[in-house]
């Protein structure tokens, strides 16, 4: 592979400018010499460049894109008629690798003639050029990864020690959640409201379903019976999903989800464990449970029927009244019923709502549907838009407007390292010891770190969750994965869990969860990963790669030296590897060999690098014979 760098005439002379360059490159995919030019230039171009050389165009001493060639010289075609580009008789097919940003913030020198080849890799114009290509390359492979983990939705990184796999892992991710614009908010609302067609959008059965939970609420729970309610009627834990509290935490959840952290929100519930009403709250102390669900009762009936969920917020969360309100008044209080969801919502029409009470708010935000929907489009249901406005800004992270758009934080990462202690109570959902109430010790299911981030992209639909485990092979993964093994290959689908929580054993992993497991191919002391895992998982290699070192390391004495002892070690694992051995998987990754100076190079000899080198003597991935040439290494 040679560089070049190629100016396609300064500034607007012979009427180029960089909008007409940019033009011809991206509709022709060609570069080309004119008739004008220098015989020798004409010549490299036609024969020394070769298919594969990497060419960093430019206006002048301005970069304007890197491309690479990838047709042979060819001529002018016969009776072209093209006044962009009729006069260049030699021309070459290339594709673009980038178009050059401000960010990037580097000029090229002019070369003498239109054409220069990078003979002396090491003068600064040459450096700026490979820099450009090792940054492009390397962002382009990542995304060929990305691309690959979105279609798979888990891979794993694997290869030897110290190839910079958990590296590429938390690059990956960052780059997959980083916040981006979603555009101008009232814009993408008005265009919302504007193509709304209810039978694309919603099927009519489901909106029947939404238009029938309600009603079969209210008609169960009238306003007016609510005093009467017993122990019964209301309490969750029971295992009954007919009661007051299952239909505002579940049976109501797709006209607004509502989560109540803990059964004790309710103020009273079943406890099965113990087979007792747990109270809490201004009824903790009421001895008689009868008595407590009267005062829980009144209380309810006082703040539904005359709406003033004020006073009531010292006894109940603000989530549970405002699930209440939008439940019995869907005309008035709008389906959200987180206070952060509301705020972030009205952030997105330019809303002051700092003087209001979060009811306040949330009633502010009512208005404005209806005022859309009866100057736009009546058709788009209130549990339309809030899916929407929940979906495309993310209300539940954060939304901040600048320069009319809306900034989104797409979602979350989140890293992880398996051992061989690992297990499914750990990663997915466990029995877990808990102490409350004085020394009273209580056996709660918990969701864990798998279960409780796929609950998250669940809430999130819109944001990607990206989960890395290092180490992914360290773990009994069938022991570890249990019934996930199915829901890993079948998104969206739900799969029954060994352990019930909250009333329910069914685990989903949605299409926005990914996982990027890394894996040390040199470790044999971990379980080999079993085939019906293996194929749920597309397998990458991180291999180690000496062209790291030339790139990072910048003093040349320094570089020099590491490159020279990588070439050892690499000879090393030629000549003495063992047949039971695949040099790829073993070999030293190049993170070993980057070091600040001399001293920091001859530390990592010592201490990390014959280290490992003696161990893979012991462990027969180095024959006997590497003994010496090992103790021998230096700097």
């Amino acid at each position: 592979m040679n560089f070049w760098h190629m100016q396609l005439h300064p500034d607007d002379k012979y009427g180029f400018p960089t909008e007409k360059i940019l033009r011809i490159l991206r509709e022709k995919s060609v570069i080309g010499l004119g008739k004008m030019n220098d015989p020798n230039k004409l010549k490299q171009f036609t024969d020394e460049m070769k298919i594969g050389d990497i060419v960093a165009i430019k206006s002048g001493k301005t970069p304007v894109a890197l491309v690479e060639v990838i047709g042979q010289s060819y001529p002018q075609p016969e009776n072209e008629i093209d006044e962009d580009f009729d006069w260049f008789p030699n021309r070459r097919e290339i594709k673009i690798l980038d178009i050059y940003s401000d960010k990037n913030e580097f000029e090229l020198a002019q070369p003498r003639g239109t054409l220069q080849k990078c003979e002396n890799l090491t003068t600064p114009t040459s450096k700026v050029i490979i820099d450009w290509y090792n940054s492009v390359s390397k962002e382009n492979k990542m995304q060929d990864v990305i691309n690959l983990l979105k279609f798979k939705h888990q891979i794993i990184l694997q290869g030897p020690p110290g190839t910079g796999k958990t590296r590429l892992a938390t690059e990956m991710a960052d780059k997959m959640v980083k916040p981006s614009s979603a555009g101008n908010p009232l814009m993408l609302i008005n265009d919302f409201f504007k193509n709304y067609n209810p039978n694309d959008d919603t099927p009519i059965s489901k909106r029947a379903n939404e238009a029938k939970l309600l009603a079969t609420f209210q008609e169960k729970y009238p306003i007016d019976k609510l005093q009467n309610m017993t122990l019964k009627d209301y309490c969750i834990g029971t295992g009954e999903n007919d009661n007051f509290c299952w239909w505002i935490e579940r049976g109501l959840k797709p006209l607004g989800y509502y989560f109540p952290g803990s059964s004790r929100s309710y103020l009273i519930y079943w406890k099965s464990k113990t087979e007792e009403y747990s109270k809490h709250g201004f009824v903790k102390d009421v001895e008689n449970d009868e008595e407590a669900m009267n005062k829980i009762a009144s209380l309810l009936q006082t703040v539904i029927s005359t709406k003033n969920a004020d006073n009531a917020v010292e006894y109940f969360g603000v989530s549970f009244l405002l699930k209440l309100l939008n439940s019995y008044y869907p005309e008035e209080y709008f389906p959200i019923n987180s206070e952060r969801m509301i705020d972030n919502a009205l952030k997105l029409f330019g809303i002051d709502y700092k003087a209001l009470s979060v009811f306040e708010r949330n009633k502010k935000l009512n208005e404005l549907f209806i005022g859309l929907k009866t100057r736009i489009n009546g058709s788009v249901s209130v549990y339309d838009f809030m899916r929407f406005i929940a979906n495309t800004f993310d209300l539940k992270t954060g939304v901040d407007i600048e320069n009319n758009k809306a900034s989104l934080t797409l979602g979350e990462s989140k890293l992880i390292q398996f051992h061989p202690a690992y297990s499914y109570e750990d990663f997915v959902r466990g029995i877990v010891a808990e102490t409350s109430e004085g020394t009273n010790i209580s056996y709660n299911v918990k969701n864990k770190v798998l279960a409780e981030f796929a609950q998250k992209a669940i809430d999130n639909p819109t944001g990607n969750y990206v989960l890395i485990i290092d180490e992914i092979n360290r773990a009994n993964l069938p022991a570890v994965l249990g019934e996930l093994i199915y829901a890993l290959e079948y998104r969206g689908k739900p799969v029954t869990s060994m352990y019930e929580y909250e009333d329910e054993r069914e685990i989903i992993l949605p299409k926005n969860l990914y996982i990027i497991g890394t894996m040390n191919t040199a470790d044999r002391s971990v379980g080999h990963i079993d085939y019906a895992i293996r194929r749920r998982f597309a397998f990458v290699d991180v291999l180690s790669n000496r062209a790291v070192i030339d790139e990072v390391i910048t003093n040349s004495a320094v570089r020099e030296k590491a490159m020279r002892l990588f070439d050892l070690v690499e000879n090393l694992f030629t000549d003495h590897i063992s047949s039971d051995f695949n040099k790829i998987d073993v070999l030293l990754g190049h993170s070993y060999f980057l070091a600040e100076s001399e001293d920091n190079l001859k530390l990592k000899l010592e201490f990390e690098i014959k280290s490992i080198l003696r161990e893979y003597v012991k462990d027969g991935v180095l024959q006997d014979t590497a003994k010496d040439i090992i103790e021998s290494l230096h700097v």
